[in-house]
């Protein structure tokens, strides 16, 4: 593990793009939950960010006509004409809070080439500026063709430090 190498995302490219675009549209699923809520008829307080799959706590579920509506993981069923009509709502929700283009963190990551293998190292963390930081074992800049740049293990140690104060 001597051999860590420190990143941050590369400002102006299509991969910084994203990442703020992703972070800037994460606001708008509290309108999600609420809508989510009502459509049930039921309080939901976790609920996966998702514009894909339908996915909730299921422990929150209270109503019976609703638990059958969810498999035990809390992913919506797709066998029934009920759920497929609440899956509707549910995109029409997610359309209705502007959330169409909202991408998750990790298929961004996974697009731009950002991950690790088995046995290798990654961590990261977000700033309040919506840049990512990166701590890796292997070459990450290679790796993601030049989505990231790579700064010193101090440069990356303090913005940690100031993000924790902040």
């Amino acid at each position: 593990m001597n051999n860590i190498q420190c990143f941050k995302s590369k400002a102006g490219t299509n991969y910084d793009s994203a990442i703020k675009k992703h972070f800037s549209l994460l606001l708008n699923w509290d309108r999600v939950f609420e809508k989510v809520s009502e459509l049930l008829g039921e309080n939901i307080t976790e609920l996966a960010y998702s514009v894909d799959y339908f996915i909730i706590k299921p422990k929150e579920l209270t109503k019976d006509e609703n638990k059958k509506l969810f498999k035990q993981d809390g992913q919506l069923k797709s066998n029934t004409k009920k759920a497929k009509e609440l899956f509707t709502k549910y995109n029409e929700i997610i359309n209705e809070s502007g959330l169409s283009e909202y991408k998750e963190l990790r298929m961004i990551n996974f697009t731009y080439g950002i991950g690790r293998t088995t046995g290798q190292l990654l961590e990261s963390f977000r700033t309040s500026e919506n840049e990512i930081y990166f701590k890796a074992d292997f070459d990450l800049e290679r790796r993601s063709s030049g989505n990231v740049e790579p700064i010193t293990e101090i440069e990356y140690e303090e913005k940690y430090l100031d993000e924790l104060k902040k």
